[in-house]
């Protein structure tokens, strides 16, 4: 799901370094990865190289301070800022000392030892009794501004319908247990080092076009991806910091070690390959050549280029002899042979298209939907069913983040008066009719990785404008707004997507900001440009969220100071980082949590991160819900078997899960019952199988 799944470069250059050595452009029209792997390989090294002076440097001048530092809490700070600089020494010192980050070797040098792993012990997703055929149709708000998987503008609303949601890696995470199911890979094996993944490629692997799907290709998803042929920050920056070596063995086998041992290795060793066939022509001008080209994939859908009709509709059509169709986890999923999202901005209009029949699908958690619009003849003739149903997935932060490289959101006084200045809790009451919940931070449900103490600041007039006062806001106009001595208003822009349940939203938040003294000014924009403001770092505060994912919670790309400004302190456009958040200390935990082994290490370093984020007051929690409500028409059947009811809990809605089917009989039964006049029973189900039976409490203290 987007909810944006998204990017930024050069690690540390903040700390110690002079920027980023550029590994040299490929300035070929032909994609050439035999030339550009040396370079890579030789520029991974100088990095660490430069890595480890920076770092020893570092460890002296804390060991220096240490001495002179005479308090035991100072002393004590310093310490643990060592201890961190020290794993992180070791951590590169490790990675030098492993050679080259691309190798390649003989099928004779794996090593013997390995016990081979394939999760066949996991239980089935989805239900035996799915129907093949059919297509489903549903909408989209906005048509995507390329097609192309990664580079500018790919990290869209649309990705996950084409790449993310459906196209199968060298492992997955099974959707109900968390635990490891092979993918593109038929097994895999830990090496004894604790950081290594052997994955053994399944010999049925195909692209949807056919192509055998060959261990070099996930070599090629690294080149494609950290060239100089194409802006891709975030990849760059992980590819190169959190991905260790890529070792091939032979045709089916690729090894893939990260810089330290982690939970769950197999699955951050994790990758989908790039087919070389289809970018042979890659080069400089990618960004083009690409932009409406659509890379044959491991998926079982693929998008045709009749079917891609600019700024009208998508059709994905199903892969004629898939290659998992018969695969255990895949069998029961991605059942309809075409998936056609049509583009309609109005959504008043998409949903007189569900009622008509010509839409499948749709959501309907917001109360209006579920208590008004949802109350029609096609539900009450069982002609559309309603379901309710509790899912297990990390709760989506709808909320307001603020730019801090934007005045006044510089001052923190500013930040937690707007903080306390949002009335939440009037848009669950009157939007949601209290069906929805106040998100208390930065993640909910992740578990033992949210801070349970974590609560979000509750509307208080009072405390708003004490903090105001302290950033200087001490007049009231006559219209109520406060302002400096000068003049200066306490003005903010909110921006957001401008559809009318947000622009509803968004006027209450307003109205009652008023009341402390803060005039938001409406900002609403058509989507496509709301998330461009948003990754210029144009906004001054956005209604926005980021789609999470299992198992982890993610920390780095948001909040790490390299993906907020370059090491000549520019505002950098294109990251997570919308916020412009600035701290050294959450500089210190994200780059630990990204490195822990252990998840009593990424608890605790989660539960301080997310103190730091609620000190700061960059980012405003808004609202979340437990489950999700959708209508449908009765021919959109659920799965209702031993192991899956409904749709598996590790996802975010039930479309995305790929288990439902079309009953083509069901479906002409209903359309003649529709001519005729006859009635079927009502539907509305409540799926709770997967509901989360307690919930942490905490407080919002300072």
């Amino acid at each position: 799901m987007k909810v944006c799944f998204i990017l930024s470069a050069c690690f540390f250059s903040l700390f110690f370094l002079g920027g980023c050595e550029r590994v040299g452009d490929n300035l070929s029209t032909e994609a050439n990865f035999e030339e550009w792997y040396p370079q890579y390989n030789r520029y991974v090294r100088n990095w660490l190289t430069k890595q480890v002076a920076g770092i020893e440097t570092e460890i002296e001048m804390l060991n220096a301070e240490l001495v002179e530092v005479a308090d035991d809490e100072g002393k004590k700070k310093i310490q643990e800022v060592l201890l961190e600089k020290q794993k992180l020494l070791k951590r590169m010192q490790s990675r030098q000392e492993m050679g080259d980050y691309f190798q390649f070797k003989a099928i004779g040098d794996l090593p013997p030892e390995l016990v081979w792993n394939n999760g066949l012990e996991q239980p089935d997703i989805g239900d035996p009794a799915a129907k093949k055929g059919g297509a489903f149709r549903y909408f989209i708000s906005s048509f995507p501004p390329t097609i192309r998987p990664f580079g500018p503008n790919s990290n869209n609303s649309f990705r996950g319908e084409l790449y993310d949601n459906i196209e199968i890696s060298l492992v997955e995470l099974h959707p109900e247990t968390g635990e490891v199911i092979p993918g593109v890979a038929k097994e895999w094996a830990i090496g004894t080092d604790g950081k290594t993944v052997f994955f053994r490629l399944d010999p049925d692997a195909k692209y949807n076009d056919g192509v055998a799907v060959k261990a070099i290709d996930f070599m090629w998803w690294v080149y494609l991806r950290a060239s100089d042929n194409v802006v891709t920050p975030w990849f760059k920056q992980y590819l190169r910091e959190q991905m260790a070596q890529f070792t091939l063995f032979g045709t089916d086998i690729i090894a893939i070690s990260l810089p330290e041992p982690k939970p769950k290795l197999a699955y951050f060793a994790t990758l989908p390959p790039s087919p070389p066939h289809f970018y042979k022509q890659y080069g400089p001008d990618y960004k083009e050549r690409y932009q409406w080209r659509v890379p044959p994939t491991t998926a079982a859908y693929t998008v045709k280029p009749a079917d891609l009709v600019k700024g009208v509709s998508i059709t994905l059509s199903r892969t004629d002899n898939w290659w998992a169709k018969e695969k255990k986890f895949y069998r029961y999923r991605f059942n309809v042979d075409r998936i056609r999202y049509t583009v309609v901005r109005d959504r008043s209009k998409a949903w007189e298209l569900f009622r008509a029949g010509e839409i499948d699908y749709f959501p309907i958690t917001l109360p209006e939907y579920w208590y008004q619009k949802s109350e029609m003849p096609p539900v009450f003739d069982g002609y559309v069913e309603r379901y309710t149903w509790y899912n297990q997935f990390p709760r989506i932060p709808w909320s307001l983040y603020l730019n801090s490289a934007k005045a006044p959101l510089d001052n923190r006084d500013v930040r937690l008066g707007i903080c306390y200045a949002s009335n939440w809790q009037k848009v669950i009451d009157v939007i949601f009719r209290g069906d929805a919940s106040r998100l208390p931070g930065w993640t909910k449900g992740y578990g033992r990785f949210d801070n349970p103490k974590i609560m979000a600041r509750p509307f208080s007039i009072s405390k708003a404008r004490e903090h105001f006062a302290k950033a200087g806001y001490v007049k009231e106009g006559d219209d109520g707004i406060l302002m400096k001595e000068d003049g200066q208003r306490l003005e903010v822009a909110l921006t957001f997507s401008r559809i009318p349940v947000r622009e509803k939203m968004m006027g209450i938040l307003k109205e009652e900001a008023k009341k402390a003294g803060l005039d938001f000014i409406m900002d609403g924009l058509d989507h496509t440009v709301v998330y461009k403001k948003e990754m210029q770092k144009n906004h001054q505060a956005v209604f926005s969220a980021w789609g999470f994912q299992p198992p982890y919670p993610r920390y780095y790309e948001y909040f790490h100071s390299s993906n907020a400004y370059d090491d000549k302190g520019n505002l950098k456009h294109n990251t997570n980082n919308v916020f412009s958040f600035k701290d050294e200390r959450m500089d210190q935990l994200s780059v630990a949590f990204r490195n822990a082994r252990t998840e009593d290490e990424l608890e605790k370093y989660a539960h301080e991160m997310q103190q730091i984020i609620h000190d700061s007051g960059v980012y405003v929690p808004g609202y979340m819900t437990e489950f999700s409500r959708i209508g449908c028409w009765r021919w959109v059947r659920w799965p209702n078997s031993e192991f899956t009811e409904f749709c598996p809990p590790r996802t975010y809605v039930p479309f995305e899960s790929y288990v439902y089917w079309i009953d083509e009989d069901m479906k002409r039964e209903t359309e003649t019952a529709k001519r005729s006049g006859k009635k079927f029973p009502e539907v509305q189900a409540v799926k709770q199988r997967y509901r989360i039976k307690t919930e942490p409490k905490g407080n919002s203290g300072e």
